[in-house]
Protein backbone atom coordinates (compact mmCIF):
# COMPACT_ATOMS: atom_id res chain seq x y z
CA UNK A 1 0.00 0.00 0.00
CA UNK A 2 1.51 3.51 -1.11
CA UNK A 3 2.33 5.97 1.18
CA UNK A 4 -0.71 9.24 1.34
CA UNK A 5 1.33 13.10 1.06
CA UNK A 6 -0.16 16.33 0.94
CA UNK A 7 0.28 18.96 -1.63
CA UNK A 8 4.04 17.64 -2.55
CA UNK A 9 4.58 16.58 1.24
CA UNK A 10 4.88 12.79 2.46
CA UNK A 11 1.61 12.64 5.13
CA UNK A 12 0.04 9.93 6.55
CA UNK A 13 2.02 6.54 6.57
CA UNK A 14 1.32 3.10 4.43
CA UNK A 15 -0.35 0.25 6.77
CA UNK A 16 3.31 -0.67 7.88
CA UNK A 17 4.58 2.48 8.84
CA UNK A 18 3.82 6.48 10.05
CA UNK A 19 4.75 9.26 7.69
CA UNK A 20 3.73 12.56 7.53
CA UNK A 21 -0.03 14.19 7.59
CA UNK A 22 -2.37 16.64 8.55
CA UNK A 23 -5.56 15.18 9.05
CA UNK A 24 -7.56 12.33 9.07
CA UNK A 25 -9.60 10.67 11.20
CA UNK A 26 -11.59 7.68 13.27
CA UNK A 27 -14.24 6.87 15.43
CA UNK A 28 -16.37 4.05 15.89
CA UNK A 29 -17.32 0.58 14.78
CA UNK A 30 -20.47 1.17 12.70
CA UNK A 31 -20.51 3.30 9.98
CA UNK A 32 -21.45 6.55 10.63
CA UNK A 33 -24.21 7.91 8.11
CA UNK A 34 -22.87 8.87 4.71
CA UNK A 35 -23.88 12.70 3.66
CA UNK A 36 -24.39 14.04 6.70
CA UNK A 37 -21.08 16.18 7.64
CA UNK A 38 -23.10 18.89 9.79
CA UNK A 39 -24.56 15.92 11.98
CA UNK A 40 -23.21 13.43 14.92
CA UNK A 41 -21.03 10.27 13.14
CA UNK A 42 -21.23 8.16 16.50
CA UNK A 43 -22.96 5.14 17.62
CA UNK A 44 -23.65 3.80 20.66
CA UNK A 45 -20.31 2.73 21.05
CA UNK A 46 -18.64 5.51 20.33
CA UNK A 47 -16.46 7.46 23.06
CA UNK A 48 -18.20 4.87 25.81
CA UNK A 49 -15.43 1.90 25.58
CA UNK A 50 -13.32 3.51 27.63
CA UNK A 51 -15.53 6.35 29.31
CA UNK A 52 -17.09 6.38 32.54
CA UNK A 53 -20.54 8.71 33.43
CA UNK A 54 -18.67 8.84 36.59
CA UNK A 55 -16.51 12.48 38.07
CA UNK A 56 -13.41 12.19 36.17
CA UNK A 57 -9.72 11.67 38.77
CA UNK A 58 -7.66 14.44 38.16
CA UNK A 59 -3.71 13.50 38.26
CA UNK A 60 -2.16 10.43 36.78
CA UNK A 61 0.15 9.85 33.12
CA UNK A 62 0.39 7.80 30.68
CA UNK A 63 2.79 6.26 28.50
CA UNK A 64 2.40 6.37 24.98
CA UNK A 65 4.38 4.50 21.38
CA UNK A 66 4.79 6.69 18.69
CA UNK A 67 6.86 4.77 15.75
CA UNK A 68 8.27 8.68 14.68
CA UNK A 69 10.16 11.48 16.47
CA UNK A 70 8.16 14.95 15.93
CA UNK A 71 9.55 16.54 12.55
CA UNK A 72 7.88 19.88 13.54
CA UNK A 73 6.57 21.45 16.89
CA UNK A 74 5.66 25.02 14.66
CA UNK A 75 2.13 24.84 14.27
CA UNK A 76 2.90 27.14 10.91
CA UNK A 77 4.92 24.68 9.55
CA UNK A 78 3.83 21.27 11.25
CA UNK A 79 1.75 18.79 8.23
CA UNK A 80 1.98 15.61 9.39
CA UNK A 81 0.37 12.90 11.76
CA UNK A 82 2.93 12.66 14.51
CA UNK A 83 3.84 16.56 14.51
CA UNK A 84 0.12 16.99 14.40
CA UNK A 85 -0.62 14.14 17.52
CA UNK A 86 1.49 16.65 19.76
CA UNK A 87 0.99 20.17 18.32
CA UNK A 88 -3.04 19.37 19.31
CA UNK A 89 -2.53 19.12 22.58
CA UNK A 90 -0.41 22.16 22.51
CA UNK A 91 -1.74 24.76 20.45
CA UNK A 92 -5.22 25.35 19.70
CA UNK A 93 -7.17 27.53 16.73
CA UNK A 94 -9.72 30.05 16.62
CA UNK A 95 -12.36 26.97 15.87
CA UNK A 96 -12.69 23.28 15.98
CA UNK A 97 -14.93 20.40 16.00
CA UNK A 98 -17.40 19.34 18.18
CA UNK A 99 -15.85 15.92 19.78
CA UNK A 100 -16.77 12.93 17.26
CA UNK A 101 -18.65 15.42 14.77
CA UNK A 102 -17.93 17.72 11.91
CA UNK A 103 -19.88 20.24 13.98
CA UNK A 104 -17.51 23.49 13.88
CA UNK A 105 -17.67 25.05 17.30
CA UNK A 106 -15.46 28.46 18.57
CA UNK A 107 -12.59 27.34 20.66
CA UNK A 108 -9.84 30.48 20.91
CA UNK A 109 -13.12 32.52 19.37
CA UNK A 110 -15.95 32.77 22.05
CA UNK A 111 -18.34 33.25 19.10
CA UNK A 112 -17.93 34.21 15.17
CA UNK A 113 -20.36 35.65 12.89
CA UNK A 114 -20.91 35.32 9.27
CA UNK A 115 -21.56 38.19 6.56
CA UNK A 116 -24.57 37.42 4.46
CA UNK A 117 -22.65 37.37 1.54
CA UNK A 118 -19.93 35.02 2.69
CA UNK A 119 -17.10 37.55 2.25
CA UNK A 120 -16.35 38.77 6.20
CA UNK A 121 -16.01 36.67 8.88
CA UNK A 122 -15.84 38.44 12.50
CA UNK A 123 -13.93 36.42 15.34
CA UNK A 124 -14.58 37.94 19.00
CA UNK A 125 -11.53 36.33 21.02
CA UNK A 126 -11.84 34.64 24.15
CA UNK A 127 -10.83 37.10 27.18
CA UNK A 128 -8.86 35.57 30.18
CA UNK A 129 -7.05 32.87 27.64
CA UNK A 130 -3.32 32.99 27.95
CA UNK A 131 -0.30 31.44 27.01
CA UNK A 132 1.46 28.43 28.89
CA UNK A 133 3.88 31.51 29.92
CA UNK A 134 0.84 33.31 31.28
CA UNK A 135 0.63 35.88 28.37
CA UNK A 136 -2.36 37.26 27.52
CA UNK A 137 -4.20 35.84 24.12
CA UNK A 138 -4.82 38.75 21.21
CA UNK A 139 -6.18 38.76 18.10
CA UNK A 140 -3.05 40.29 17.02
CA UNK A 141 -1.56 36.82 18.16
CA UNK A 142 -3.45 35.23 14.77
CA UNK A 143 -2.54 38.12 12.65
CA UNK A 144 1.39 37.64 13.64
CA UNK A 145 0.84 33.58 12.93
CA UNK A 146 -0.92 34.10 9.84
CA UNK A 147 1.83 36.68 8.68
CA UNK A 148 4.31 34.10 9.10
CA UNK A 149 1.82 31.31 7.36
CA UNK A 150 2.19 33.51 4.30
CA UNK A 151 5.60 34.61 4.66
CA UNK A 152 7.36 32.60 1.50
CA UNK A 153 10.95 33.19 2.74
CA UNK A 154 10.52 32.24 6.29
CA UNK A 155 13.61 30.25 7.83
CA UNK A 156 14.77 28.16 8.16
CA UNK A 157 11.35 26.66 6.33
CA UNK A 158 8.11 28.54 5.18
CA UNK A 159 4.52 27.04 5.55
CA UNK A 160 3.17 24.79 3.62
CA UNK A 161 -0.02 25.82 4.35
CA UNK A 162 0.01 29.03 2.28
CA UNK A 163 -2.22 28.14 -0.34
CA UNK A 164 -5.26 27.20 2.06
CA UNK A 165 -5.03 31.14 3.05
CA UNK A 166 -4.71 32.98 -0.26
CA UNK A 167 -8.52 33.34 -0.20
CA UNK A 168 -8.37 36.16 2.17
CA UNK A 169 -8.11 39.39 0.44
CA UNK A 170 -4.48 40.85 0.00
CA UNK A 171 -2.83 37.48 0.68
CA UNK A 172 -1.64 36.47 -2.18
CA UNK A 173 0.29 40.08 -2.22
CA UNK A 174 1.77 39.73 1.38
CA UNK A 175 2.91 36.42 -0.01
CA UNK A 176 4.27 37.99 -3.25
CA UNK A 177 6.17 40.78 -1.24
CA UNK A 178 3.95 43.49 -3.03
CA UNK A 179 2.34 44.54 0.14
CA UNK A 180 3.36 45.03 3.73
CA UNK A 181 0.62 43.69 5.27
CA UNK A 182 -2.54 41.73 4.52
CA UNK A 183 -5.30 44.28 3.44
CA UNK A 184 -8.13 41.41 4.38
CA UNK A 185 -6.97 41.76 8.33
CA UNK A 186 -8.07 43.98 10.63
CA UNK A 187 -8.43 44.19 14.48
CA UNK A 188 -11.29 46.43 15.44
CA UNK A 189 -9.68 46.24 19.16
CA UNK A 190 -7.68 43.71 22.11
CA UNK A 191 -10.19 40.88 21.49
CA UNK A 192 -11.73 41.22 17.90
CA UNK A 193 -10.22 39.94 14.87
CA UNK A 194 -11.65 40.42 11.21
CA UNK A 195 -11.05 38.36 8.21
CA UNK A 196 -12.48 39.49 4.79
CA UNK A 197 -12.05 36.76 1.79
CA UNK A 198 -11.83 38.17 -1.79
CA UNK A 199 -14.48 36.04 -2.80
CA UNK A 200 -17.38 33.34 -0.56
CA UNK A 201 -15.65 30.02 0.29
CA UNK A 202 -18.31 27.31 1.59
CA UNK A 203 -15.01 25.29 3.77
CA UNK A 204 -13.29 28.77 5.09
CA UNK A 205 -13.76 27.47 8.64
CA UNK A 206 -12.81 23.70 8.22
CA UNK A 207 -9.49 25.40 7.16
CA UNK A 208 -9.56 27.92 10.32
CA UNK A 209 -9.87 24.64 11.85
CA UNK A 210 -6.30 23.40 10.49
CA UNK A 211 -3.11 23.67 13.08
CA UNK A 212 -1.59 26.15 10.94
CA UNK A 213 -3.48 29.32 12.03
CA UNK A 214 -3.03 28.32 15.82
CA UNK A 215 -2.38 30.98 18.18
CA UNK A 216 1.22 31.97 19.06
CA UNK A 217 3.17 34.39 21.28
CA UNK A 218 5.04 36.69 19.46
CA UNK A 219 7.12 38.16 22.39
CA UNK A 220 7.63 34.33 22.92
CA UNK A 221 8.63 33.17 18.96
CA UNK A 222 10.74 36.24 18.47
CA UNK A 223 12.62 35.87 21.86
CA UNK A 224 13.55 31.95 21.39
CA UNK A 225 13.67 32.40 16.87
CA UNK A 226 11.71 30.63 14.50
CA UNK A 227 14.61 27.43 14.54
CA UNK A 228 13.64 26.10 18.38
CA UNK A 229 10.31 27.18 18.26
CA UNK A 230 9.81 24.28 15.45
CA UNK A 231 12.40 21.86 17.71
CA UNK A 232 12.32 22.37 21.38
CA UNK A 233 10.76 25.56 22.36
CA UNK A 234 6.52 25.11 21.83
CA UNK A 235 4.67 27.42 23.82
CA UNK A 236 0.79 27.89 23.30
CA UNK A 237 -2.32 27.94 24.73
CA UNK A 238 -3.63 24.21 24.84
CA UNK A 239 -4.11 22.07 27.93
CA UNK A 240 -0.46 20.64 27.67
CA UNK A 241 3.00 21.88 27.73
CA UNK A 242 6.44 20.80 26.04
CA UNK A 243 8.68 19.53 28.66
CA UNK A 244 11.02 17.41 26.53
CA UNK A 245 11.00 16.69 22.60
CA UNK A 246 14.09 14.82 21.21
CA UNK A 247 14.35 11.83 18.97
CA UNK A 248 13.73 9.75 22.09
CA UNK A 249 10.72 10.80 23.59
CA UNK A 250 8.48 13.80 24.32
CA UNK A 251 7.24 14.79 27.37
CA UNK A 252 4.27 16.88 27.78
CA UNK A 253 3.02 18.52 31.24
CA UNK A 254 -0.13 19.51 32.32
CA UNK A 255 -0.15 23.67 31.26
CA UNK A 256 -0.76 25.74 34.77
CA UNK A 257 -2.67 28.53 32.66
CA UNK A 258 -5.32 26.29 31.23
CA UNK A 259 -8.85 28.28 30.40
CA UNK A 260 -11.27 24.95 29.90
CA UNK A 261 -13.11 23.39 32.66
CA UNK A 262 -15.47 20.38 32.38
CA UNK A 263 -19.28 20.05 33.41
CA UNK A 264 -17.99 19.47 37.24
CA UNK A 265 -15.54 22.50 37.03
CA UNK A 266 -12.43 20.82 37.01
CA UNK A 267 -9.67 22.41 34.86
CA UNK A 268 -8.92 20.15 32.05
CA UNK A 269 -6.49 18.54 31.57
CA UNK A 270 -6.91 15.57 33.63
CA UNK A 271 -3.32 14.11 33.30
CA UNK A 272 -0.33 15.74 34.90
CA UNK A 273 2.01 14.34 31.95
CA UNK A 274 2.21 12.42 29.02
CA UNK A 275 5.41 10.84 28.04
CA UNK A 276 5.38 9.30 24.07
CA UNK A 277 8.18 7.07 23.67
CA UNK A 278 10.16 6.77 20.14
CA UNK A 279 9.84 3.19 19.15
CA UNK A 280 10.08 2.21 15.29
CA UNK A 281 9.33 -1.32 15.88
CA UNK A 282 5.40 -1.38 15.50
CA UNK A 283 5.84 -4.63 16.98
CA UNK A 284 7.40 -3.61 20.29
CA UNK A 285 4.64 -1.41 20.55
CA UNK A 286 1.92 -3.72 20.12
CA UNK A 287 3.77 -5.87 22.68
CA UNK A 288 3.90 -2.77 25.17
CA UNK A 289 -0.03 -2.16 25.04
CA UNK A 290 -0.91 -6.01 25.42
CA UNK A 291 1.72 -5.68 28.30
CA UNK A 292 -0.26 -2.87 29.67
CA UNK A 293 2.77 -0.74 29.44
CA UNK A 294 1.10 2.48 27.25
CA UNK A 295 -2.38 3.19 27.71
CA UNK A 296 -3.68 3.08 23.76
CA UNK A 297 -2.45 2.45 20.14
CA UNK A 298 -4.01 5.07 17.70
CA UNK A 299 -3.44 5.74 14.10
CA UNK A 300 -1.60 9.07 14.93
CA UNK A 301 1.19 7.31 16.99
CA UNK A 302 1.49 4.01 15.39
CA UNK A 303 0.98 4.97 11.89
CA UNK A 304 -1.15 3.46 8.99
CA UNK A 305 -4.27 1.73 10.89
CA UNK A 306 -3.64 1.99 14.12
CA UNK A 307 -2.84 -1.44 14.69
CA UNK A 308 0.50 -2.86 13.38
CA UNK A 309 -0.18 -5.52 10.51
CA UNK A 310 2.12 -8.24 12.27
CA UNK A 311 -0.83 -8.38 15.25
CA UNK A 312 -3.70 -7.39 13.43
CA UNK A 313 -5.52 -10.45 12.98
CA UNK A 314 -4.09 -11.86 16.62
CA UNK A 315 -5.61 -8.89 18.21
CA UNK A 316 -8.92 -9.32 16.10
CA UNK A 317 -9.13 -12.75 16.94
CA UNK A 318 -8.84 -12.68 20.63
CA UNK A 319 -11.51 -11.40 22.33
CA UNK A 320 -10.03 -9.59 25.46
CA UNK A 321 -8.03 -7.32 23.06
CA UNK A 322 -10.82 -7.24 20.31
CA UNK A 323 -12.93 -5.66 23.11
CA UNK A 324 -10.76 -2.80 23.63
CA UNK A 325 -10.67 -1.61 20.30
CA UNK A 326 -12.89 1.26 18.43
CA UNK A 327 -12.80 1.73 14.73
CA UNK A 328 -14.15 3.68 11.96
CA UNK A 329 -14.11 4.46 7.94
CA UNK A 330 -11.32 7.01 7.41
CA UNK A 331 -11.44 10.05 5.57
CA UNK A 332 -8.47 8.50 3.16
CA UNK A 333 -8.13 6.61 0.22
CA UNK A 334 -5.46 4.72 -1.72
CA UNK A 335 -5.80 4.09 -6.17
CA UNK A 336 -3.86 2.81 -8.70
CA UNK A 337 -3.67 6.27 -11.15
CA UNK A 338 -3.47 5.47 -14.87
CA UNK A 339 -1.26 8.67 -16.97
CA UNK A 340 -4.01 9.85 -19.20
CA UNK A 341 -0.86 11.81 -20.93
CA UNK A 342 -0.44 11.29 -25.00
CA UNK A 343 3.06 10.71 -24.86
CA UNK A 344 5.43 10.23 -21.82
CA UNK A 345 9.10 10.52 -21.39
CA UNK A 346 8.58 11.21 -25.62
CA UNK A 347 7.02 7.94 -26.32
CA UNK A 348 3.95 7.14 -26.96
CA UNK A 349 1.35 6.54 -23.76
CA UNK A 350 -1.09 3.60 -25.02
CA UNK A 351 -2.66 4.49 -21.46
CA UNK A 352 -3.82 7.73 -22.93
CA UNK A 353 -6.59 5.76 -24.67
CA UNK A 354 -9.72 5.25 -22.26
CA UNK A 355 -10.52 1.98 -23.63
CA UNK A 356 -7.29 0.68 -22.08
CA UNK A 357 -8.10 2.35 -19.09
CA UNK A 358 -11.19 0.68 -18.41
CA UNK A 359 -9.92 -2.78 -19.55
CA UNK A 360 -7.72 -2.39 -16.63
CA UNK A 361 -10.58 -1.58 -14.53
CA UNK A 362 -12.23 -4.39 -15.53
CA UNK A 363 -9.02 -6.47 -14.89
CA UNK A 364 -9.35 -5.32 -11.03
CA UNK A 365 -10.69 -7.15 -8.01
CA UNK A 366 -10.20 -5.07 -5.28
CA UNK A 367 -10.95 -7.92 -2.63
CA UNK A 368 -7.65 -8.86 -3.26
CA UNK A 369 -6.18 -6.41 -1.57
CA UNK A 370 -8.43 -6.03 1.43
CA UNK A 371 -7.61 -9.86 1.48
CA UNK A 372 -3.73 -8.99 1.62
CA UNK A 373 -4.57 -6.06 4.08
CA UNK A 374 -6.24 -8.63 6.59
CA UNK A 375 -9.82 -7.20 6.35
CA UNK A 376 -8.37 -3.88 7.79
CA UNK A 377 -9.85 -2.22 5.04
CA UNK A 378 -12.80 -1.45 3.04
CA UNK A 379 -13.18 -1.97 -1.18
CA UNK A 380 -13.66 1.69 -2.53
CA UNK A 381 -15.27 2.17 -6.51
CA UNK A 382 -15.11 5.86 -6.05
CA UNK A 383 -12.71 8.64 -5.46
CA UNK A 384 -14.22 9.98 -1.96
CA UNK A 385 -14.63 8.45 0.67
CA UNK A 386 -17.78 6.69 1.76
CA UNK A 387 -17.54 8.84 5.23
CA UNK A 388 -17.64 12.73 3.06
CA UNK A 389 -20.53 14.83 2.08
CA UNK A 390 -20.65 14.65 -1.91
CA UNK A 391 -19.80 10.83 -1.60
CA UNK A 392 -22.14 8.69 -4.98
CA UNK A 393 -24.13 6.25 -3.55
CA UNK A 394 -25.14 4.75 -7.25
CA UNK A 395 -22.87 5.37 -9.84
CA UNK A 396 -23.95 5.93 -13.33
CA UNK A 397 -23.77 2.56 -15.06
CA UNK A 398 -20.52 3.54 -17.26
CA UNK A 399 -18.92 4.69 -14.03
CA UNK A 400 -19.19 1.39 -12.52
CA UNK A 401 -16.25 -1.43 -12.77
CA UNK A 402 -16.21 -5.22 -11.41
CA UNK A 403 -14.14 -7.54 -12.37
CA UNK A 404 -15.25 -9.32 -15.67
CA UNK A 405 -12.10 -10.39 -18.04
CA UNK A 406 -13.57 -10.97 -20.89
CA UNK A 407 -15.21 -7.39 -21.19
CA UNK A 408 -11.21 -6.50 -20.34
CA UNK A 409 -10.04 -8.44 -23.14
CA UNK A 410 -13.04 -6.80 -25.87
CA UNK A 411 -11.49 -3.57 -24.90
CA UNK A 412 -8.09 -3.90 -25.31
CA UNK A 413 -8.72 -5.48 -28.70
CA UNK A 414 -10.83 -3.04 -29.25
CA UNK A 415 -8.35 -0.23 -28.66
CA UNK A 416 -5.58 -2.24 -31.12
CA UNK A 417 -4.29 -4.52 -28.24
CA UNK A 418 -5.12 -7.73 -29.20
CA UNK A 419 -2.05 -8.93 -28.53
CA UNK A 420 -1.17 -7.02 -25.36
CA UNK A 421 0.95 -4.37 -24.21
CA UNK A 422 3.07 -3.21 -21.57
CA UNK A 423 3.09 -0.96 -18.84
CA UNK A 424 5.40 0.95 -15.81
CA UNK A 425 3.89 0.46 -12.11
CA UNK A 426 5.79 3.10 -9.44
CA UNK A 427 5.47 2.52 -5.71
CA UNK A 428 7.23 2.87 -2.56
CA UNK A 429 9.35 0.08 -1.48
CA UNK A 430 7.44 -1.24 1.62
CA UNK A 431 6.30 -4.72 2.48
CA UNK A 432 2.00 -4.03 1.71
CA UNK A 433 2.72 -2.02 -1.06
CA UNK A 434 5.37 -5.07 -3.25
CA UNK A 435 2.31 -7.77 -2.41
CA UNK A 436 -0.45 -5.29 -3.46
CA UNK A 437 1.93 -4.38 -6.51
CA UNK A 438 2.37 -7.91 -7.54
CA UNK A 439 -1.03 -8.53 -7.10
CA UNK A 440 -2.27 -5.98 -9.70
CA UNK A 441 0.90 -7.44 -11.34
CA UNK A 442 -1.12 -10.49 -11.90
CA UNK A 443 -4.51 -9.69 -12.59
CA UNK A 444 -3.20 -7.51 -15.53
CA UNK A 445 -1.54 -9.98 -17.00
CA UNK A 446 -4.74 -12.03 -16.64
CA UNK A 447 -6.63 -9.64 -19.08
CA UNK A 448 -3.23 -9.53 -21.50
CA UNK A 449 -1.26 -6.36 -19.79
CA UNK A 450 2.41 -6.91 -18.74
CA UNK A 451 2.88 -4.89 -15.54
CA UNK A 452 7.15 -3.87 -15.10
CA UNK A 453 7.21 -3.08 -10.83
CA UNK A 454 9.27 -0.47 -9.99
CA UNK A 455 9.29 -0.11 -6.25
CA UNK A 456 11.62 2.36 -4.95
CA UNK A 457 12.54 4.81 -1.83
CA UNK A 458 9.40 7.25 -1.16
CA UNK A 459 11.38 10.24 -1.69
CA UNK A 460 12.06 8.41 -5.23
CA UNK A 461 8.41 7.57 -5.79
CA UNK A 462 7.73 11.45 -4.80
CA UNK A 463 9.72 12.25 -7.39
CA UNK A 464 8.75 10.27 -10.18
CA UNK A 465 4.46 10.50 -9.37
CA UNK A 466 5.16 14.34 -8.96
CA UNK A 467 6.93 14.57 -12.23
CA UNK A 468 4.25 13.03 -13.91
CA UNK A 469 6.31 10.96 -15.57
CA UNK A 470 5.10 7.72 -13.92
CA UNK A 471 2.58 5.80 -16.10
CA UNK A 472 1.36 3.58 -13.54
CA UNK A 473 1.10 5.03 -9.88
CA UNK A 474 -0.04 3.35 -6.58
CA UNK A 475 -0.63 6.13 -3.79
CA UNK A 476 -3.17 7.81 -1.90
CA UNK A 477 -4.75 10.50 0.02
CA UNK A 478 -5.99 12.03 3.21
CA UNK A 479 -7.81 14.81 4.16
CA UNK A 480 -6.85 18.24 4.99
CA UNK A 481 -10.29 19.01 5.75
CA UNK A 482 -13.40 16.93 5.40
CA UNK A 483 -14.59 18.87 2.39
CA UNK A 484 -15.11 17.06 -1.26
CA UNK A 485 -13.01 19.86 -2.62
CA UNK A 486 -10.04 19.00 -0.77
CA UNK A 487 -10.08 15.62 -3.08
CA UNK A 488 -11.85 16.13 -6.21
CA UNK A 489 -10.47 19.61 -6.95
CA UNK A 490 -7.11 18.94 -5.53
CA UNK A 491 -6.54 15.46 -7.32
CA UNK A 492 -8.52 16.29 -10.38
CA UNK A 493 -8.24 20.05 -11.84
CA UNK A 494 -5.64 20.05 -14.66
CA UNK A 495 -4.40 23.48 -12.91
CA UNK A 496 -2.74 20.82 -9.78
CA UNK A 497 -1.09 18.51 -12.77
CA UNK A 498 1.23 17.36 -12.28
CA UNK A 499 2.26 17.61 -8.51
CA UNK A 500 -1.19 16.26 -7.17
CA UNK A 501 -3.19 15.15 -10.72
CA UNK A 502 -0.23 12.68 -11.16
CA UNK A 503 -2.57 11.10 -13.83
CA UNK A 504 -2.15 14.80 -16.22
CA UNK A 505 -6.12 14.53 -16.09
CA UNK A 506 -7.38 17.39 -18.22
CA UNK A 507 -11.22 17.94 -18.95
CA UNK A 508 -12.44 21.05 -19.44
CA UNK A 509 -16.05 20.38 -18.73
CA UNK A 510 -14.92 18.38 -15.39
CA UNK A 511 -12.46 21.50 -14.83
CA UNK A 512 -15.56 23.93 -14.76
CA UNK A 513 -17.79 22.11 -12.53
CA UNK A 514 -15.35 21.73 -10.06
CA UNK A 515 -14.27 25.74 -10.11
CA UNK A 516 -17.91 26.41 -9.65
CA UNK A 517 -18.32 24.00 -7.02
CA UNK A 518 -15.27 25.39 -5.33
CA UNK A 519 -16.83 28.90 -4.60
CA UNK A 520 -20.41 27.95 -4.11
CA UNK A 521 -21.73 28.34 -1.04
CA UNK A 522 -25.20 26.42 -1.70
CA UNK A 523 -24.12 23.11 -0.62
CA UNK A 524 -26.85 21.21 -2.18
CA UNK A 525 -25.34 22.72 -5.53
CA UNK A 526 -21.76 21.62 -4.56
CA UNK A 527 -23.12 18.08 -4.10
CA UNK A 528 -24.25 17.56 -7.35
CA UNK A 529 -21.85 19.01 -9.55
CA UNK A 530 -19.09 17.03 -7.20
CA UNK A 531 -21.70 13.74 -8.23
CA UNK A 532 -20.91 14.88 -11.82
CA UNK A 533 -17.06 15.31 -11.16
CA UNK A 534 -17.22 11.76 -9.70
CA UNK A 535 -19.26 9.71 -12.76
CA UNK A 536 -17.05 11.64 -15.52
CA UNK A 537 -13.76 10.75 -13.38
CA UNK A 538 -14.67 7.17 -13.23
CA UNK A 539 -16.42 6.89 -16.46
CA UNK A 540 -13.14 8.11 -18.01
CA UNK A 541 -11.49 5.64 -15.77
CA UNK A 542 -8.19 7.96 -14.42
CA UNK A 543 -8.14 6.37 -11.14
CA UNK A 544 -8.61 2.66 -9.96
CA UNK A 545 -10.26 3.22 -6.65
CA UNK A 546 -8.43 0.43 -4.98
CA UNK A 547 -9.07 0.80 -0.34
CA UNK A 548 -10.65 2.75 2.03
CA UNK A 549 -8.83 3.32 5.14
CA UNK A 550 -10.54 1.92 8.39
CA UNK A 551 -8.72 3.77 11.77
CA UNK A 552 -8.22 1.29 15.03
CA UNK A 553 -8.12 2.36 17.95
CA UNK A 554 -6.67 -0.01 21.07
CA UNK A 555 -7.53 1.30 24.50
CA UNK A 556 -6.91 0.16 27.73
CA UNK A 557 -9.74 -0.75 30.18
CA UNK A 558 -8.81 1.82 33.04
CA UNK A 559 -7.91 5.08 30.22
CA UNK A 560 -10.97 7.43 30.34
CA UNK A 561 -12.36 9.55 28.68
CA UNK A 562 -11.30 9.09 25.39
CA UNK A 563 -13.20 9.25 22.19
CA UNK A 564 -12.58 9.10 18.35
CA UNK A 565 -13.31 11.79 15.86
CA UNK A 566 -13.16 12.01 12.23
CA UNK A 567 -10.87 15.07 12.25
CA UNK A 568 -9.40 15.59 15.20
CA UNK A 569 -6.27 13.79 16.84
CA UNK A 570 -6.43 12.28 20.43
CA UNK A 571 -8.37 13.83 23.47
CA UNK A 572 -5.43 13.83 25.26
CA UNK A 573 -7.16 16.86 27.67
CA UNK A 574 -10.38 14.47 28.50
CA UNK A 575 -8.52 11.18 29.09
CA UNK A 576 -8.49 9.89 32.73
CA UNK A 577 -6.98 6.94 34.23
CA UNK A 578 -8.31 4.69 37.28
CA UNK A 579 -6.93 1.16 37.46
CA UNK A 580 -8.85 0.31 39.33
CA UNK A 581 -12.09 1.22 37.54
Amino acid sequence: MALFWKHGLATIASIAMVGALVAGCGTNSTSPAKNAPSGNNSSSDTGTASTSGSKPIEGGSITLDSTQAVPDLDPAVAYDTTSGEVDAQIYQSLVTYDKNTYTIIPELASSYTVSPNGLTYTFKIRKGVTFSNGDPLTAQDFVFQLERILDKNMTPKPSPGNSFFEIIKGATAYYNGTAKTISGVSTPDKYTLVLTLSKPEKFFLQVLAMQFLSAVDPAYVKKVGNAAFDTTSAMGTGPFELKTNNQNEVVLVKNPHYWQKDKWGQTLPYLNQITININDNDQVDALHWEQGQTAFMSPWLIGGDGIPPSQYVTMMNTPKYKQLIQKQPANSIFYIGLNTAKTINGKPNPLSNVLVRRAMEYGFDDSQFVKINNGAVLPLNEPLPSTMEGYVKNLNSNAKYSLNVAKAKQLLAKAGYSKGLTVDLWDENTTVAREEDQAFQAMMKNIGITVNIHDVTWKDFLSKAMSGTAQVCQSGWVQDFPDASDFLNTLFNSNQAPTNNLTNYDNPQVDKWLNEAQNNTNQAQRDQLYGKVINQVMADAVWIPTVQMIDYYSVQPWVHGFYTSPVLFDPMASVWVDPGH
